[in-house]
């Protein structure tokens, strides 16, 4: 697949949707508008890597960039649009499983700016047995969930209830949200540790690597907490929990949180001597098998 094809932005993207009916547009009609526009700008070469990149996604085929354009233009085109009905198109969505579908939906949710932060909570809740990769996962928790669960901190309780639930990707989401929660002049430490203390040793790869994530965007704020936290849990913890989740902090304290990567280090400098050792060994075995094998033959003369 060549760049130029997956970076061709489609024509229509900051065009007008198809029109609908007059009067204020429904939800049903706004979705399938967005469908339409979703199947033009579909390309095969994009989705066959796609299908590679997330697995499990079903996806059509546009690229991240695009859809970003395009949730511009439909907040510009639907500047009135209540949010209350933006919400009810993302529930088409949801129900639809479809990557760019949701991506869309997210991004266009964004857009709402502080007024997002006035989205029930519930609203949120009901997209996320929806999510089946990490993409779809991660960009409804950092461009929608996270900037409500920090206007409402009471909502991380929400959260923590999540890092129980059966779907890794919904565990994912709490972190993924978590994560954000000390992006973009946000800084709630206390709150990110409380959500990634019941996964620092889950089962599933994904929501390991997004528990070293959260934890590395919190060291940014707080890195003494990380590192007493990190201390606190080692013993249970994942070793790529703790790898990745002290990966901000100092090289000392990291060393220390590390043990076998230092050790690993340790012998990797001996390498050399050893490697040395051992060819002057070989050569001294050589150098001794040919004495005697000379002396051999001489006393056999």
């Amino acid at each position: 697949m060549t760049r130029a094809r997956m970076g061709a932005t489609p024509a229509s993207a900051s065009a007008p949707s198809p029109a609908v009916a007059a009067g204020p547009p429904s939800p049903a009609a706004i979705a399938n508008s967005v469908r339409a526009w979703l199947r033009e700008a579909a390309d095969p070469d994009c989705r066959a890597a796609l299908e590679t990149l997330i697995p499990g996604a079903r996806a059509l085929g546009v690229r991240v960039p695009v859809l970003r354009a395009r949730a511009a233009a439909l907040r510009r085109e639907h500047r009135a649009l209540p949010l209350a009905t933006l919400a009810d198109v993302m529930d088409s969505f949801a129900a639809g499983r479809m990557r760019e579908e949701i991506l869309i939906g997210a991004f266009w949710l964004a857009r709402y700016g502080r007024a997002l932060e006035g989205l029930p909570w519930p609203r949120i809740a009901g997209w996320v047995p929806a999510l089946d990769n990490w993409e779809t996962c991660d960009q409804l928790a950092m461009n929608v969930a996270a900037r409500v669960v920090a206007a409402d901190l009471s909502l991380v309780s929400s959260l923590r209830r999540l890092t129980g639930a059966r779907s890794e990707w919904a565990r994912r989401f709490a972190l993924a949200t978590a994560s954000a929660l000390n992006q973009k002049g946000r800084a709630h430490v206390a709150e990110t540790l409380a959500i990634c203390e019941p996964l620092v040793a889950d089962d599933s790869p994904h929501v390991r690597k997004a528990v070293g994530w959260a934890l590395r965007e919190a060291s940014r704020h707080d890195p003494a907490a990380v590192e007493a936290f990190l201390r606190a849990h080692r013993s249970r913890a994942h070793p790529g929990v703790v790898r990745e989740g002290s990966a901000k902090l100092p090289a000392a304290r990291r060393a220390a949180l590390n043990p076998r990567p230092a050790l690993r280090a340790a012998r990797g400098s001996r390498r050399p001597a050893l490697r040395a050792a051992r060819t002057a060994s070989r050569a001294g075995r050589t150098v001794r098998g040919r004495s005697r094998r000379s002396s051999s033959a001489r006393r056999r003369s």
